[in-house]
Order: C-alpha cells, then sequence, then structure tokens
C-alpha cells in the first residue's frame, strides 16, 4: 500500500504547479510516497493502530474507497484553498482522516466513550500541532515541516465521510423518539 519510491519523488508528489499543468495523478500519488524510512514507518504505524482500532468496522473495499476519497479530497483542499501551498507527500492526512471515521463509528456503533476519547485525542494533537511547537520534533525525525493543513483537510473529509453514518443515527434516534 505504501510506497518508499524515493527515486520518484519528484514525479509523484503534490506539486501544485505541475498539478495545475496537468499531472493530475500527483492529487493521489502524493500521499503514497514519503521522504524517508522513518517518514514511512511513522506512517505506517499509524496505519496499524487504524487497522486494530478500527479495521473491524470496514471492508477492505470500504477500507480502499475510504482512503481514495480522503487522498483526494485533501489534495483538492490543498489545491483550492492553500494557494501558498506548494508541495506535499506522505500519508499522515489520509490517517488523520481514517482516524476520525473510524473514531466515530466506534463511539456510534460500538462504544461510545472509546470512540470520543479517540477523536478527542486526534483533535488535541492537531491543536498541539498548529499551535505549539509540537510539529517541529516530527519535523526533525521527517528532515521536512509537517504538512498539518493536510491533517486539518484529512480530518475535515473523515468528518464528511462520517455523515451518512451520523445522518443514521439521527434518523433512527428520531424515528424511536417518534414512536413513543
Amino acid at each position: 500500500m505504501f510506497c518508499a519510491l524515493y527515486s520518484f519523488q519528484d514525479e509523484l508528489r503534490y506539486e501544485r504547479n505541475l498539478i495545475l499543468q496537468g499531472d493530475y495523478w500527483r492529487l493521489l500519488s502524493a500521499h503514497f510516497v514519503h521522504l524517508n524510512f522513518i517518514h514511512l514507518a511513522m506512517n505506517l504505524v499509524g496505519y496499524w493502530v487504524f487497522l486494530v482500532m478500527c479495521g473491524h468496522l470496514f471492508s477492505l473495499k470500504q477500507i480502499s474507497l475510504n482512503i481514495f476519497i480522503l487522498a483526494l479530497g485533501i489534495s483538492l483542499g490543498l489545491l483550492l484553498l492553500q494557494v501558498d501551498f506548494q508541495w506535499y507527500l506522505g500519508f499522515s492526512g489520509v490517517l488523520y482522516g481514517l482516524l476520525v471515521l473510524g473514531s466515530l463509528h466506534i463511539a456510534l456503533r460500538e462504544q461510545f466513550t472509546l470512540g470520543a476519547l479517540i477523536f478527542s485525542m486526534l483533535i488535541f494533537k492537531l491543536g498541539l500541532d498548529t499551535y505549539t511547537d509540537q510539529a517541529s520534533a516530527s519535523a526533525q525525525l521527517i528532515g521536512a515541516p509537517v504538512a498539518t493543513a493536510a491533517h486539518v483537510y484529512g480530518l475535515i473529509m473523515g468528518l464528511l465521510l462520517s455523515l451518512p453514518l451520523l445522518a443514521s443515527k439521527l434518523h433512527l434516534k428520531n424515528a424511536s423518539n417518534n414512536k413513543k
């Protein structure tokens, strides 16, 4: 699933100017290349955490579709809303989206407290990265700035992908309240 194609980074990473010139594959491929082994390992650990905590909630087809939608949504968010954002690579934005989606599924389908805790931890981590120097430790590990904007768009996309579940839970709750 993850590529560490170091010699092809320049051809696969998100690069705004080249996407605008027609290199549309970069909207997806950027999420599967990494700066170095540490960057790849951090993303693989994050994906493993998602699979352990939330993998049972989704089929392989659902996970694959969610990854595709998250990657495309993050890249389009960067392209359309972050005009100063020039390049990006890595899976961390997609991980934020997957973990948001998984945490909400856990909260609404299995164990509310656990799902809410995971969701709260993601928001807390994103806040730390955004408003403190917390991201600089990760940046030193991977040798590049942390793309917090990609994490924000991943979180937003995860929330959007959760809307059908949220709507069905509200519908079921309203239906049971109307029967009373």
